[in-house]
């Protein structure tokens, strides 16, 4: 039962990215990265503080005291690299190549699990895995994958990938996180990478005459479900299942992306579909665990060695 929480708090958390990517690329010419993850955090801090102080009564000093410099670490590594290189990113490529470029961090991150958590990759996970991936290039390339090789890729495609690594060490940072409540741990990872992107700031100066109420919606949007809801949501699951478990989920970024765009009035194509569909059944085979394997192979195996003793063999 707790696994399957876990599993539906990543399907939220990557269910609100999606919805991120989109927002950041309508706002991408209203707020500049800096201002845009500067007030998206603000906006976060501004729920996160009371849920945390009147659902979880943390002590603020002693975690502060005993956690800083991991805090400070999962600060960079997610808000001020992450965040703030994923919208950077957004001002010289496209949404679609910034989702492509997030199915590489399932890979990363259970490969860096593997060398340095020691997490053991079954059978059944490196398959979900392969499958999963798989149905992302379906769905991002329309079902033509020799498309791939001729996508015209530039310097914003390079700021993502240097991002999606930046995620990847952020969720093996998580694990030693332990013992911190999850809505408290967001809240000081925002406070301190809110503080750290200050000085940012005033290099992009913010011009106010270019919002528009799209751009505020998107910001108050971006506060609230991608930075509350998501993180909370993502630490919960990567402390239940591991960071190379949940790492999958993020393949469902490009699928809820393809599902929003129908939403907004674009068809919906067989490509979308059949890839949807695989990337989903990946993430089953990885969160089959070994214990149901075995329940499901003995009693074959029993029935095999039946069938086999029966006919004299």
């Amino acid at each position: 039962m707790k696994n399957y929480k876990a599993w539906t708090f990543l399907i939220g958390a990557n269910l609100f990215w999606a919805g991120n990517i989109i927002f950041g690329k309508l706002i991408v010419d209203e707020f500049p990265a800096e201002w845009t993850v500067f007030l998206r955090w603000v906006v976060g801090l501004i729920l996160l503080i009371p849920i945390a102080q009147f659902i979880e009564k943390p002590s603020w000093y002693q975690i502060w005291r005993n956690n800083w410099v991991l805090i400070i670490l999962l600060a960079t590594s997610s808000i001020v690299l992450y965040t703030y290189l994923s919208y950077a990113s957004l001002q010289f490529t496209s949404a679609t190549n910034s989702a492509l470029f997030t199915t590489l961090a399932p890979g990363l991150i259970m490969l860096f699990s593997l060398i340095f958590l020691r997490e053991k990759v079954s059978a059944f996970q490196f398959i979900g895995l392969i499958t999963s991936f798989i149905g992302v290039m379906i769905v991002l390339t329309r079902g033509n994958l020799l498309q791939l090789f001729h996508t015209q890729y530039n310097e914003g495609d390079a700021i993502m990938l240097f991002a999606v690594l930046c995620w990847a060490a952020y969720s093996l940072l998580l694990k030693k996180a332990k013992g911190i409540p999850p809505a408290t741990l967001v809240a000081m990872i925002a406070l301190i990478g809110a503080i750290l992107m200050i000085p940012l700031l005033f290099f992009h100066p913010i011009h106010s005459d270019k919002i528009t109420s799209l751009g505020i919606v998107g910001v108050i949007y971006m506060g609230v479900f991608p930075s509350v809801g998501s993180f909370i949501f993502w630490n919960q699951g990567v402390k239940i299942l591991g960071a190379s478990k949940a790492g999958i989920t993020m393949n469902l970024i490009p699928v809820f992306t393809a599902i929003i765009s129908v939403i907004l009035g674009h068809a919906l194509e067989l490509s979308q579909m059949l890839g949807g569909v695989m990337t989903i059944s990946g993430m089953l085979l990885i969160a089959i665990k070994r214990k149901q394997i075995s329940q499901i192979s003995a009693p074959v195996a029993q029935q095999l060695n039946s069938g086999l003793q029966q006919s004299g063999t």
